[in-house]
């Protein structure tokens, strides 16, 4: 079990992935984030329990929202160390922004 309360999303991820090495195959990786996910979202700095109050008080919304954003934090991370992308190809801050700036209505 690993506590992720007062802890932001972005280091509850870090303590998580800590742990054990994610699999390759992606529909392994979307069960273990959407695990983490529906845990996470409840009572990170983010969740609405937390004192950021960034996601949404319906716990699907913010599970939703904390997957994105964790999902989006790993791609970021494989993006900034896999050499065989291009370093005119790589992920800026502009775009990382732009992905996660508005997820809809429904989250």
């Amino acid at each position: 079990w690993i506590g992720f309360e007062n802890q932001s999303l972005l280091d509850s991820l870090r303590m998580f992935l800590a742990a054990f090495r994610l699999p390759g195959e992606a529909q392994m990786i979307d069960r273990i984030l959407q695990g983490f996910s529906e845990s996470v979202g409840r009572v990170c700095e983010e969740s609405m329990n937390g004192s950021l109050k960034l996601f949404s008080s319906d716990e699907k919304r913010a599970a939703d929202a904390a997957y994105l954003l964790s999902f989006s934090i790993i791609m970021l991370n494989t993006d900034l160390h896999n050499e065989n992308i291009r370093p005119d190809r790589k992920m800026k801050v502009i775009d990382f922004v732009r992905n996660n700036k508005n997820y809809g209505k429904e989250i």
